[in-house]
């Protein structure tokens, strides 16, 4: 499923919408709403819908239709008042950045998809691209607008620290050869041939089954829980240990165990920097949310609520 571009940035931010305070007006019937004067015209908002569902391959018969169509509706004044304040501010889209966009997008559309999209949808290509361009200039404001400027101190860092301490656990490692196969006695021979000292990696190259014989068995490094059940048993083994024939629904196995990484935690002076990113972050995020009401509030947004209803 390949998603409008601003759908996924301004998801969070639709439950600060227009519509749930809208100042009621008369726009006439072509209209669906305007903000700051700009209008959204009925047969832009039908062809953003008609896109949008085109994108989530749902049918018009929808019995979400109608609260989708208000989520959409929103989407659009959104952005058109993300763009306004950017262009207000002096924040500009390049010719090249948006013909870089356009080709990253054509991308997802293999063959003549993109201009098939764009028949379906009933949308000109050129009016396409104003749209694309007045979502990537909301979204640069979004970014513009989401900067923190103030300082962390150490102090709220390590508050945070101590209450998500489960996030910086590093769990116990193993690392593991196998040798699988479909037959239980040909598992119980390969055992045999193991304890007679013959190399792991050279059997599991030449008689397992699992995509991995190609790297002698290896499987590299898991915490318990990454793999199936029957994997665990790696995790109360010896280095250099060889299991006993082990069954699963993918066969039989024989395990050897190559390391083991013991259970750590990362303190707070390695994970300082990684706090202090996601405190701006989320500092930033609610500034972002501040900033967006207020802009709205003193916006001048009018809806047709007739046209809605009709």
């Amino acid at each position: 499923m390949k998603i409008p571009l601003l759908w996924i940035i301004l998801i969070p931010f639709l439950f600060l919408s227009f519509s749930c305070n809208p100042r009621e007006a008369k726009l006439p019937d072509q209209v669906v709403a305007e903000v700051n004067g700009e209008r959204i015209t009925v047969d832009e908002f039908e062809r953003e819908m008609r896109e949008l569902l085109f994108e989530q391959g749902r049918e018009e018969k929808s019995e979400a239709l109608r609260e989708l169509r208000m989520i959409c509706l929103d989407q659009m004044m959104d952005r058109k008042l993300l763009a306004q304040e950017a262009r207000r501010i002096g924040i500009k889209i390049l010719p090249e950045e948006l013909n870089r966009t356009l080709s990253e997008i054509k991308k997802d559309y293999p063959g003549e998809g993109f201009g098939e999209k764009l028949t379906l949808t009933g949308i000109p290509l050129e009016e396409w691209k104003r749209g694309l361009e007045e979502k990537l200039l909301a979204e640069k404001m979004i970014r513009h607008a989401q900067r923190f400027h103030g300082k962390i101190e150490e102090e709220e860092a390590r508050k945070y620290y101590e209450t998500h301490r489960s996030l910086f656990q590093i769990p116990q490692k193993v690392r593991v050869r196998q040798i699988v196969v479909s037959d239980g006695e040909e598992a119980l021979q390969i055992l045999k041939q193991l304890k007679k000292g013959e190399s792991f990696e050279k059997i599991a190259m030449s008689k397992s089954i699992g995509p991995e014989k190609v790297r002698g068995g290896d499987l590299g490094y898991f915490s318990e829980g990454e793999k199936p059940l029957e994997f665990n048993r790696a995790f109360s083994m010896r280095v250099g240990e060889i299991s006993e024939v082990v069954k699963s629904p993918y066969g039989y196995h024989i395990f050897k165990l190559e390391d083991k990484i013991e259970a750590q935690e990362i303190s707070f002076e390695e994970a300082k920097s990684a706090i202090y990113k996601e405190l701006e972050k989320r500092k930033g995020e609610e500034a972002f949310q501040q900033w967006f009401n207020d802009l709205k509030k003193k916006s001048k947004i009018r809806i047709n609520r007739s046209w809605l209803k009709s």
